[in-house]
């Protein structure tokens, strides 16, 4: 990775960094990016993906439907707008 791309990249992150970081993160990346190429060389047609190193049970729970008569209550003190709640400006 040239100069511009890692440039690029730190600008995209929004990462700052100081001039004396600036080689070595680089040099990090650059390594990160050819263990990649290696890993892309390995064939794997015969490997099934796996998404979980474990098994998971699956742990469900039956719905509840309920109505719930105190929404004045719960939004008198809310800011809405067509009857949307409006979040806090960030």
């Amino acid at each position: 990775m040239d100069n511009n791309e890692f440039n690029r990249l730190l600008k995209v992150c929004r990462i700052k960094l100081e001039e004396s970081e600036y080689d070595s993160i680089k040099k990090d990346v650059n390594e990160i990016l050819e263990y990649f190429k290696v890993l892309n060389e390995l064939d794997t047609s015969g490997v099934l993906e796996a998404y979980h190193p474990i098994k998971i049970p699956e742990k469900t729970h039956d719905d509840t439907v309920f109505e719930f008569k105190n929404t004045e209550g719960i939004l008198k003190n809310t800011k809405t707008y067509r009857f949307y709640v409006v979040g806090p400006d960030l």
